[in-house]
């Protein structure tokens, strides 16, 4: 909610939107907020869900043929990380019991994966990763409406637009 969380920012963002008529606002948070009455593109998603939605961002610019390879050739190096690694809750927590790949001492006291292993992956590979993330499944995952997530995805797309994202204890904190 950078309305009341950080209003001096969001002062400056709202200026440059009521000041554009090419300006749009994308606003996803998981409850409606004071910033939503700005947003073009208002989203609540189910928590939990973020990634998901990025990843299907990520297949759009894909399957749209949008991908910029001369950028992708000089900056990106794509990597593949260990997947359920709990949810940063204490050991005895249900839910870091099941997770299979969150460090903590497993039955037989050995670690149950390595959480900052990383192993190097292709585009290819990647492009495989994110083609289930569909508009249908992440709509249906995250609660958020498919012409929405589309909205938001052509967005991403457009080379020709500029995106600036702000987070504020979201997708850095999934």
């Amino acid at each position: 909610n950078m309305a009341e969380m950080h209003p001096i920012l969001w002062t400056r963002i709202t200026d440059r939107k009521l000041s554009s008529k090419n300006v749009k606002v994308a606003v996803l948070s998981t409850f409606e907020h004071r910033s939503y009455e700005l947003a073009d593109i208002p989203m609540i998603f189910t928590p939990q869900t973020d990634l998901a939605i990025l990843n299907y961002i990520a297949n759009y610019i894909i399957q749209n043929g949008k991908v910029n390879q001369a950028f992708i050739d000089k900056n990106i190096n794509f990597k593949k990380s260990a997947t359920d690694i709990g949810y940063g809750l204490r050991p005895t927590h249900a839910l870091e019991k099941d997770a299979t790949s969150n460090g903590y001492p497993g039955a037989d006291g050995k670690p149950k994966g390595d959480t900052g292993k990383s192993e190097a992956i292709t585009l290819e590979e990647y492009k495989k990763f994110v083609a289930d993330y569909t508009v249908e499944k992440v709509s249906k995952l995250s609660g958020v409406a498919q012409k929405d997530l589309k909205a938001l995805a052509e967005l991403y797309a457009d080379p020709k637009i500029k995106v600036v994202s702000f987070w504020t204890m979201g997708f850095n904190q999934s």
